[in-house]
């Protein structure tokens, strides 16, 4: 087979060679060709040391990333191209990196350190493809598994686990057995972990549209990193608009929602409050009055835990928070709306109002999620219109109302400005600077 390397890393390995070295592409970006995805980079391996490196490309650019464990990046073709020796891992007493690490001149020695047989391979212009680890029929029927013992990989860094369930979303792959019993057994591990990491890895994973794969890691893993959502097994909701319980309708929720980082997590969290708001009247209806408030709470603790960004956070928080919120297909509630949380969070709240109704009974569809889509319909209406919203879109000014009324700066420069707005958001005509003055000298004279 063949595969179509970039210049810059075909110049690399050919130099190399003609220094008497081998070199290959190895690892993900093999992964990527053979399975028909874009390489997002081109690692090469080989068996010159990092001295013998230096030497070959000493007319050219290098960044030193860590000669000790034998990666020098080599600028070639425009770009930077990491260039690592093959070598061997010694053990590793952290559960993250090896306490060392030895070269040597055997290709199938750095293979087999690898996490999975799909990553496991390498690939020259002259050699072909190689592998020693059964990685390319892996690749074909789309199963994960370790290079060797899965236990023993996933001891050797624990992220493994992780890595592995994303993969499996990814790439649309499956467990091998044996990985994801390693994976259920070495589950407790994963605490062990730097939050930063496990954050990158539960975003990629998120980002994914196998949702199968996604919510096999949840029902394997959650009890251990989101023991909060672990509570929504089988927790019954038991009213006309739902036909899940919270755990099944949650994942439903997600299937609906698109690919964007924070509708994924507030899918996952918007409902974690239920499972202690739950009540049950004389008919037996389920209620689960203020659970939004407690969702919020639940999910600003764990996305701080696992430092998300601000960004990230304060917009799902803002979803979680208000998923609830009437956003009938009225001008006037959607206009309060925007002017309260801003048109980007009002789009955010009815996309994910979307999502949500759509994993509920058909009632709710026949009625919230038609309900919500229309909302949507009105509410790019009103963005497209320039209708005045903001307190910046007045035609008077905190400074105007302090020269009219004689005051000076305090909260009821703020109160005034608000109480003009609320007039403008139901009538956009009055938003003149005659029509705003008198307004304010009424409330004006009334206040007084």
């Amino acid at each position: 087979m063949r595969i179509d390397i970039p210049a810059g890393a075909g110049e690399i390995i050919e130099k190399l060679s003609v220094a008497g070295f081998d070199a290959y592409v190895v690892g993900g970006c093999v992964r990527d060709c053979l399975v028909g995805r874009v390489p997002g980079d081109w690692d090469i391996t080989t068996n010159a040391l990092p001295t013998d490196i230096k030497a070959v490309f000493a007319g050219q650019k290098m960044i030193d990333i860590g000669e000790r464990h034998g990666t020098i990046a080599v600028k070639s073709g425009g770009g930077y191209y990491e260039v690592t020796t093959y070598r061997i891992d010694g053990a590793y007493g952290d559960g993250r990196r090896p306490d060392s690490v030895s070269f040597t001149n055997d290709l199938r020695e750095d293979l087999r350190r690898r996490d999975f047989t799909i990553n496991a391979m390498a690939y020259s212009p002259t050699s072909g493809l190689v592998d020693y680890f059964g990685g390319h029929a892996d690749a074909k029927n789309k199963i994960i598994r370790c290079v060797g013992d899965a236990a023993e990989r996933f001891a050797e860094d624990y992220l493994r686990i992780m890595r592995a369930y994303r993969f499996a979303a990814t790439l649309n792959f499956a467990l091998a057995d044996d990985v994801r019993a390693a994976a259920l057994a070495g589950r407790q591990s994963l605490l062990n972990i730097a939050v930063e990491r496990v954050q990158t890895e539960l975003a990629k994973l998120l980002l994914s549209d196998n949702f199968d794969a996604i919510e096999v890691f949840f029902k394997d893993c959650a009890d251990v990193l989101f023991p909060e959502i672990t509570q929504l097994k089988n927790l019954e909701q038991n009213n006309v608009y739902h036909i899940y319980d919270v755990w099944d309708h949650t994942f439903a929720a997600l299937r609906h929602t698109p690919p964007d980082l924070t509708m994924r997590l507030a899918a996952l969290f918007h409902d974690v409050g239920k499972f202690a708001t739950k009540t049950t009247d004389e008919k037996g209806i389920h209620h689960f009055h203020g659970h939004a408030k407690v969702s919020h709470q639940i999910a600003e603790k764990t996305l701080k835990k696992w430092r998300f960004d601000n960004n990230t956070i304060q917009r799902t928080l803002c979803i979680v928070s208000h998923h609830h919120a009437d956003t009938q297909p009225d001008r006037r509630l959607l206009k309060r709306l925007i002017n309260k949380l801003g048109a980007d969070a009002v789009i955010d709240i009815l996309t994910f109002q979307a999502a949500d109704n759509s994993a509920k009974s058909q009632l709710a569809r026949d009625t919230k999620l038609k309900q919500v889509l229309e909302a949507k319909e009105l509410l790019e209406d009103i963005i497209s219109s320039d209708e005045p919203i903001k307190i910046t879109d007045l035609t008077i000014t905190g400074q105007d109302i302090m020269r009219e009324l004689n005051i000076g700066p305090s909260a009821a420069v703020g109160q005034h400005l608000a109480r003009l707005m609320a007039a403008v958001i139901d009538n956009p005509k009055l938003n003149t600077r005659e029509d705003l003055i008198a307004l304010l000298h009424e409330g004006g004279s009334q206040d007084g």
